[in-house]
């Protein structure tokens, strides 16, 4: 199942039908049916359409992208049928949540100077509206990353809101005894779901190593990758409690030019770690990082 699902989320934009979701994982259409709805609590179509429509709402958030092309890439007919979906999701049309976030970005113009960076030139094209309080921010261009990774449901003690490690030592107890070589120094959290829009329970959260190269690991634990490209990066100060608010924050005060946006995917943090950690996370500092995308420049 859990590799059915990864394959779904890699998909979000192609159609999808529920033939060949079942066929990933080896069944038939009607059994896996069952399967699905028992193990992830509905059915393929509604976890599709729940995906779509929350992906749907970052790329109301980040990009200009008309709201046909949004509805259309998320898999919807028409934009009718998108709008009447995302008015029972979300209790407000598409339009008026565009028009919500646009309000709240011109009140934050309003108490935050705005300054472009020296430096910046054709890859690194954004102003940023900061406070003069700001944490360090850059933007980096990443190497592709290759992850050992670890799937974590809801906030319950890791990931956003919380200092939990278990899963990242449970991962490198897996890669030690594997003989899986992994970057001791740095911890990855892959948020897959936005805690502003996403119920609790159903949050995505990926704790990952960075390795070497592909593997085939078994279950629970996945292969991932990354792929290279640049990043808005924002040093995360405060508690484990305020990641949220600080990808929260580069969505609203990072602003495009000259064709750049944020890209519609999904953030990471990187926690830094000075030692081999043990029952407390000796974290030295956390990254979190948002990608940029430009239609000229892939």
């Amino acid at each position: 199942m859990s590799r059915a699902l990864q394959w779904v989320e890699e998909r979000l934009e192609e159609p999808v039908t529920l033939a060949d979701i079942a066929g990933v994982a080896g069944l038939s259409s009607h059994h896996f049916h069952r399967v699905f709805r028992a193990v992830v609590g509905e059915t393929p179509k509604a976890h599709l359409r729940r995906l779509r429509l929350e992906r749907a709402v970052y790329r109301l958030k980040v990009s200009s992208d008309t709201v046909l092309d949004i509805a259309l890439e998320s898999g919807f007919t028409t934009p009718e049928t998108f709008t009447r979906a995302f008015v029972r999701r979300f209790e407000l049309s598409p339009s008026e949540y565009r028009r919500m976030v646009r309000s709240y970005r011109e009140y934050s113009d309003l108490v935050r100077q705005s300054k472009t960076f020296e430096g910046f030139g054709a890859e690194t094209p954004l102003t940023l509206r900061f406070d003069l309080d700001a944490a360090p921010v850059w933007v980096e261009r990443t190497s592709e990353w290759h992850l050992l990774a670890l799937r974590h449901r809801g906030y319950g003690g890791l990931g956003i809101g919380h200092t939990s490690i278990e899963p990242w030592k449970l991962l490198r107890e897996f890669a030690t005894a594997a003989g899986i070589p992994h970057d001791f120094g740095r911890l990855v959290g892959i948020t897959r779901d936005d805690p502003y829009v996403v119920d609790e329970d159903q949050i995505r959260f990926d704790a990952a190593l960075l390795i070497s190269g592909p593997i085939d690991p078994p279950r629970p634990f996945t292969y991932r990758t990354m792929p290279a490209q640049l990043c808005v990066v924002h040093r995360h100060t405060g508690g484990a409690e305020q990641i949220a608010k600080t990808f929260a924050a580069i969505g609203v005060q990072w602003m495009p030019s000259e064709g750049w946006r944020l890209r519609c995917a999904s953030p990471l943090e990187v926690h830094h770690v000075d030692r081999a950690f043990a029952a407390a996370a000796p974290i030295s500092h956390t990254d979190a990082y948002v990608p940029l995308e430009h239609p000229q420049h892939p």
